[in-house]
C-alpha cells in the first residue's frame, strides 16, 4: 500500500513550477510519462507546485501559458532574500485565458514547430 494517493503522483502533462528557491524560484516544466523511460512512480516535494488541467484546457498550451509568465513567478515570491517562495494561493488567484479549444490547438500546433526550428538550430551549433 502506497503513503501517497493517487492524485500526488506526477501524471502526464502536468505542468511543474519551483516555488523556492533564488534563482530556481518560477521556473517551469512539462512531465511527459513518455520521458519517464523507467516509469518510475514521482511525487514533488514540497518546493514544487503541479498544476494539472481539466476538460477544455489543453495541457502543452497550459505550459505555453505559463512558461511565457515564468520571469513575472520570480518577481511574486514572496520571503528573504535567501528563501523566496512562490506561494500556491498567488498561483491559484492568477487569470488565465483560455480561448477556445480549436485555437488552444492552433497555439500548440505553432509552438510544437517553432520548438522543432528551434532543436534544429541548437543541433546545428554543436
Amino acid at each position: 500500500m502506497s503513503k501517497y494517493s493517487d492524485d500526488e503522483y506526477l501524471q502526464d502533462g502536468d505542468v511543474v513550477i519551483n516555488s523556492t528557491g533564488i534563482g530556481t524560484l518560477g521556473r517551469v516544466g512539462f512531465y511527459r510519462s513518455t520521458d519517464n523511460c523507467k516509469n518510475l512512480p514521482i511525487v514533488p516535494d514540497s518546493h514544487v507546485t503541479v498544476i494539472r488541467t481539466y476538460l477544455g484546457i489543453k495541457k502543452f498550451y497550459m505550459y505555453v501559458f505559463m512558461k511565457a509568465n515564468q520571469g513575472e513567478f520570480e518577481k511574486k515570491g514572496e520571503g528573504s532574500t535567501n528563501q523566496k517562495e512562490l506561494k500556491s494561493i498567488t498561483l491559484r488567484e492568477m487569470l488565465i485565458p483560455i480561448p477556445p479549444y480549436p485555437e488552444q490547438r492552433r497555439i500548440v500546433v505553432t509552438v510544437t514547430e517553432i520548438f522543432a526550428i528551434i532543436s534544429v538550430i541548437e543541433k546545428s551549433l554543436i
